[in-house]
């Protein structure tokens, strides 16, 4: 009997320190909007918290509505990141603060020299004469904005997580150094570009438009369809420019880009700026771009 109550007692021990145990060891559960977020986070944090993801990957930031997998996901995490302008940011932000109240939002995009998406305002995004306003929220895609978001995310998992500050800071200076590389090599290949003029279906390059010289000519109007009228207005000037390339985002239909690419004797490119490697995408989008000038 005597044997019989050490051996209990060993076995609950055991069981309360494992218990223990899990406790220390749980990681912070963070949610960001998009991938290449995802992508950013685990380049400074490693693999220190679990980090979901709302839009997955070919889903449109436009369109996408979370599933309840995600909302449950969203009602046991301490952060959530928010890239600052998306549409489904905007549709669905009140819903999901309402599932998780005491959860902290960070809007990595308070720092990023935002783009006003309207004609008057001119910073190489153009709409063939229509006015669209509000604020680009494709701020991910320039290095020289990016640098600026990651900032804003490694000051906040340093307050998660302070007793990890010293790899963070050694990850996110390592980042940095990452960013400026990929900043200088879209410098270089571009350099000889500026002032040139490339035709994209959705404007998702305005921020890499704006800050290295070029300037993005979009078929979508405000979110919808162009007309025959505004289709006619840019193949003409596609034509001006020598512009033989149309670039289509992956998660958007090629039909209207089909039909401009065989008016202006070009092609249609697919690109993926939503892709979680965001460094590779970001070069591949250059070499893209670069590409359609040799043509």
């Amino acid at each position: 009997m005597k044997v019989f109550k050490i051996l209990l007692f060993a076995v609950l021990f055991t069981s309360c320190s494992n218990v223990e145990t899990n406790k220390t060891n749980e990681k912070v559960n963070l949610i960001v909007s998009i991938l290449p977020q995802k992508y950013f986070v685990e380049k400074i944090a490693g693999d220190h918290f679990n980090v979901s993801v709302m839009i997955p990957p070919g889903a449109s930031p436009v369109t996408y509505e979370p599933t309840p997998r995600q909302m449950k996901a969203l009602s046991k995490s301490s952060v959530y990141f928010q890239i600052g302008h998306i549409e489904f940011e905007k549709s669905w932000m009140k819903k999901l603060i309402a599932v998780n109240p005491e959860i902290k939002l960070v809007d990595i995009s308070q720092t990023t020299n935002l783009i006003e998406t309207d004609d008057s305002r001119d910073h190489g995004h153009l709409h063939a004469g229509h006015h669209h306003h509000g604020v680009d929220p494709h701020i991910w895609t320039s290095p020289k904005e990016v640098k600026k978001q990651v900032q804003i995310i490694y000051e906040s998992l340093i307050i998660e997580e302070p007793k990890l500050k010293d790899e963070f800071e050694k990850n996110y200076n390592s980042f940095i150094e990452e960013i400026d590389s990929l900043d200088q090599y879209i410098s270089n290949e571009l350099e000889q570009f500026k002032g040139r003029k490339f035709l994209i279906f959705h404007p998702a390059l305005s921020y890499i438009a704006r800050d290295y010289g070029l300037q993005q000519i979009s078929i979508e109007i405000d979110g919808k369809e162009p007309t025959p009228a505004n289709i006619q207005k840019i193949i003409d000037t596609a034509k001006k420019e020598n512009i033989k390339i149309v670039f289509v985002q992956k998660q958007f239909s090629i039909h209207n880009a089909e039909v401009i690419a065989n008016e202006i004797g070009g092609k249609v490119v697919r690109i993926d700026p939503l892709d979680f490697n965001w460094e590779k995408s970001i070069r591949l989008i250059t070499d893209e771009i670069v590409n359609s000038y040799s043509n």
